[in-house]
């Protein structure tokens, strides 16, 4: 799950820091209702904006470029285990998650699909993402 080659293990932990500092701070505004947290329609439309106009284009052709089916490698890695469960995230917002590409969207199930043992919980985390009915749940990106 994390390489030992050194030039790879540091794309990892760049994918990593990525993951931690870029990415997910957009998944706040969009998700957190999820656990009864306030959330601000306003936020979480420019948070989803920044998703689309910058980390998923980073995360496509960056991490993903060459064809490579997880992030600089073609077996997942930890850096595909921190990023694609978090995704699901947006799923709170059905027409958010409607908006996101259909690549991010096949890397997502793609990584989730590799780890079956894992499979209630990753379904634990979506239905209670796609079950979410409070406020904003129908939000317009």
């Amino acid at each position: 799950m994390y390489p030992t080659d050194p030039v790879v293990r540091a794309k990892i932990d760049m994918v990593l820091d990525w993951r931690q500092t870029s990415l997910y701070k957009c998944l706040p505004d969009i998700a957190y209702g999820v656990w009864g947290m306030e959330m601000d329609d306003d936020a979480a439309k420019k948070s989803f904006a920044e998703l689309i106009e910058t980390h998923f284009v980073t995360l496509l052709t960056v991490f993903l470029k060459d064809n490579k089916k997880y992030c600089y490698s073609d077996t997942p890695t930890i850096a595909d285990l921190a990023i694609a469960p978090a995704l699901t995230f947006i799923m709170a917002r059905k027409h958010m998650w409607a908006n996101v590409p259909k690549e991010v969207k096949d890397y997502r199930a793609r990584v989730l699909a590799y780890f079956p043992d894992t499979k209630e919980n990753f379904d634990m985390l979506e239905g209670m993402c796609v079950g979410y009915t409070g406020k904003g749940a129908d939000l317009m990106p």
